[in-house]
């Protein structure tokens, strides 16, 4: 059905006619972008006319960097733990698991939940030991906040064939009770891998409905567009199946992971392979033609496993968890066969690394491969800014440690250096850490970054348009604009006639992908309320 809006703010990214009255969506696409009067005479019978009242309306976000199956388990099925909880209050969460409801009768389900802190324990608190106690023959692992590190007990780690003559694995590191080799239980990195691997997994339609929960959330916070950040077998079977169903609303760029079997959810062989068949993955919504590398880890305590600079300015080798030589070689392949890679970088000798390696591939392959991709970006050299540009990889930002108040993060994401630096930037909310994939108070916050703000339009643009280019997809979304695919939301203000401080806080009521309506936040409410 025909859908017009009318009577609006409507703010289309088109530089062409930055503000117009009313739109007319027809068959998934903007036909007519202008006044009342140009909609009106245009809509044919059968069109759904929609009063927007004076509201403001502009084009749907696009999240540059999300995890929506691990959300969807995290949020919807997995154990979720009491902040700040004790031994005993993790128990008693863990005590109402939906494991068993999550896998095949046959298969031994595991309690996976999270997320711990750690310096919510006391000294040596932070043990298997109490984990043992109350479930000493059913598998235990629980994330930490990072999503980086873990805990297991000693169900788990047998079944992984962890002891304490284990060795720590490349990457990563089994810690250990204070003045011994017998394991704590706590992962950290790369030392989830054999537990994670050990895991049993899901039934297919658990993950199916985690992705389409997850999608749905987007829409309730104006996202119509994402780059799935840890594109794994599972994940991309989900989003695939679901698009085949005609029931995935959104436009996924996904990022096949390579290496990472903690993120990737298989072991390497099964990830080298999902990335040699992913056509058979690609469908209407879904790109398949990217990569995800983890170069270090998380630039958070206690651990601290991002990579950084040392005194002489070169990069600290310590938490680089793929050495130059086989980043060189893969990066080459990938960007031989033009898949844009995205590269996870929390520390600045990471970022560092990173550079080196692109700039040794563009010497090598020549400058007319895809743009490649840093995530996150919190930490970069002075150095370093105007290689972005010079290189052409992109700077995606994904503030989510803002959300964290970690001390010692102040410096972190400059991004009009960024932009002055002559560098491509994107935002993303790297959802799994958030609670939701709001991305408001992150275009708030770079609205209020003191000489590192950016103008209200500039942060729109990167939301939209911006994002778009990056996954190549600028001529069909990114702007509401004729031709382009029908992908707008409804806000509860006008977030360029409000103060700054109230752009967080902004409300969307409702969100249109390829012109369907797939959330109405009066509908949403009045199911809510009749849910409780």
């Amino acid at each position: 059905m025909p859908t017009a809006l009318l009577n609006g703010r409507i703010y289309t990214v088109d530089p062409a006619a930055p503000w117009v009255q009313a739109v007319l969506v027809d068959n998934g696409v903007f036909t007519v972008v202008g006044s009342d009067d140009d909609v009106r005479d245009a809509a044919p019978d059968g069109t759904e006319f929609v009063d927007l009242d004076g509201r403001m309306a502009m084009p749907g976000l696009h999240d540059a960097h999300t995890h929506l199956l691990f959300s969807g388990l995290k949020f919807r099925y997995e154990t979720r733990l009491t902040p700040g909880g004790s031994p005993k209050e993790i128990v008693h969460d863990l005590g109402h698991c939906r494991c068993a409801e999550l896998v095949d009768e046959d298969v031994q389900p595991w309690i996976v939940g999270g997320e711990f802190v750690p310096a919510d324990f006391a000294a040596g608190e932070l043990d298997r030991k109490f984990l043992d106690e109350a479930f000493p023959d059913q598998p235990v692992f629980l994330y930490d906040y990072t999503i980086h590190h873990a805990l297991a007990n000693s169900t788990a780690l047998d079944l992984a064939g962890l002891s304490e003559d284990s060795v720590d694995p490349p990457g990563g590191r089994l810690v250990r009770r204070e003045g011994t080799n017998e394991l704590t239980g706590e992962l950290v990195e790369q030392a989830r891998w054999p537990v994670m691997r050990a895991m049993s997994d899901y039934r297919a339609d658990i993950y199916r409905d985690a992705v389409a929960w997850a999608a749905s959330v987007c829409h309730r916070y104006g996202i119509t567009s994402v780059q799935e950040a840890s594109a794994s077998p599972q994940a991309l079977a989900a989003y695939r199946d679901l698009d085949r169903d005609g029931a995935l609303n959104l436009h996924v760029a996904a990022h096949l992971v390579w290496k990472e079997e903690g993120f990737g959810m298989a072991d390497t062989a099964e990830l080298d392979r999902t990335i040699a068949e992913r056509a058979t993955f690609t469908s209407e919504h879904l790109d398949t033609e990217r990569i995800k590398i983890w170069l270090d880890g998380s630039p958070l305590p206690p651990h601290m496993t991002q990579a950084d600079l040392d005194a002489h300015g070169s990069v600290d080798p310590t938490n680089i968890l793929v050495d130059e030589d086989q980043l060189t070689e893969v990066l080459r392949g990938f960007d031989a066969a033009g898949l844009s890679v995205k590269i996870h970088c929390a520390g600045a000798g990471s970022v560092r690394a990173a550079l080196d390696a692109f700039e040794t591939v563009r010497r090598i392959n020549g400058t007319r491969g895809p743009a490649h991709e840093i995530a996150h970006c919190p930490f970069i050299h002075d150095d370093d800014y105007k290689r972005f540009g010079q290189l052409d990889v992109i700077a995606e930002m994904s503030p989510a440690i803002w959300h964290l108040d970690i001390p010692g993060h102040d410096d972190a994401f400059k991004f009009r250096t960024i932009l002055d630096s002559g560098a491509t930037m994107t935002v993303g909310s790297d959802w799994i850490i958030t609670p939701n994939p709001n991305l408001f108070p992150a275009l708030q916050g770079m609205l209020q970054r003191g000489d590192e703000a950016v103008d209200l339009a500039t942060a729109v643009y990167l939301m939209t348009l911006g994002g778009a280019r990056v996954v190549g997809r600028d001529h069909v979304q990114g702007t509401i604009t004729p031709g382009k695919s029908g992908d707008l939301i409804v806000l509860d203000r006008n977030i360029f006639e409000v103060p700054s401080e109230h752009v967080g806080s902004t409300q969307v009521l409702r969100t249109l992908f390829e012109g369907r309506t797939v959330f109405d936040a009066e509908i949403s409410t009045a199911t809510d309320l009749h849910q409780r």
